[in-house]
């Protein structure tokens, strides 16, 4: 009868586990993610060691480990920072901000983003022998991009327009950036999640703790 009992016992905490480990799956897959950027591409707003969530709700629900719809809840606002795949290896997680939404007309002059005939507004943040930091502003958004002193193949693109079902997604850190001036428009439907939550930073320097950078990304 212990026998019994205990095999019961056991049985139930395994059907627990798995019932627990598939929830955590399920969340995983198709509510929030967890990710980080290996590059400097999105410098100053995502360092190398920042470890950030995604919101994988904040556009719609997917079948999970599929590309499909359930529901759609809405779409990528210019100014959101992006989880999504690579159109060029769809196995690759990129990271970047979105600067135009479909039908958008967007063009780069001498450095600077023409959205739809305006100059977006620049406030100098910062000078260092290496780079400046300027304050961006998109529409009632505002964030910090990073241009450095050199001319690079990325400093003028002429005028596109965003066509239905993609975004056009660039690099904070301008200069040094593999985004859709490189490779061309993200797919909507290869959009993963927003990026909202920085959950830990260290400093791949020293190994310690960025305390003040831990909190919402924008």
């Amino acid at each position: 009868m212990v026998k019994t009992i205990l095999k019961k016992i056991t049985g139930r905490a395994f059907i627990n586990n798995f019932m627990f480990i598939l929830l955590l799956v399920l969340l995983r897959a198709s509510v929030f993610g967890n990710y980080s950027v290996p590059t400097g591409s999105m410098n100053p707003t995502i360092l190398e060691g920042d470890k950030f969530f995604s919101n994988k709700l904040a556009y719609g629900l997917k079948i999970p480990f599929t590309k499909r719809d359930i529901v759609r809840f809405g779409a990528p606002a210019r100014g959101d920072i992006i989880a999504f795949r690579y159109p060029g290896d769809e196995s690759v997680r990129y990271t970047k901000r979105v600067v135009a939404v479909p039908g958008d007309r967007i063009a780069v002059r001498d450095k600077g983003i023409i959205l739809n005939g305006k100059k977006l507004g620049l406030r100098l943040v910062e000078k260092t022998p290496e780079s400046i930091t300027y304050e961006e502003r998109l529409g009632r958004r505002t964030y910090h991009v990073r241009h450095s002193y050199y001319t690079t193949f990325l400093d003028d693109m002429k005028e596109i327009t965003v066509p239905a079902h993609c975004y056009f997604a660039m690099g904070d850190n301008r200069d040094n950036s593999s985004d859709s001036r490189v490779w061309g428009f993200v797919p909507e439907e290869n959009i993963i999640g927003k990026i909202v939550f920085r959950w830990l930073s260290i400093d791949p320097q020293s190994y310690g703790p960025r305390m003040e950078r831990i909190g919402p990304v924008r």
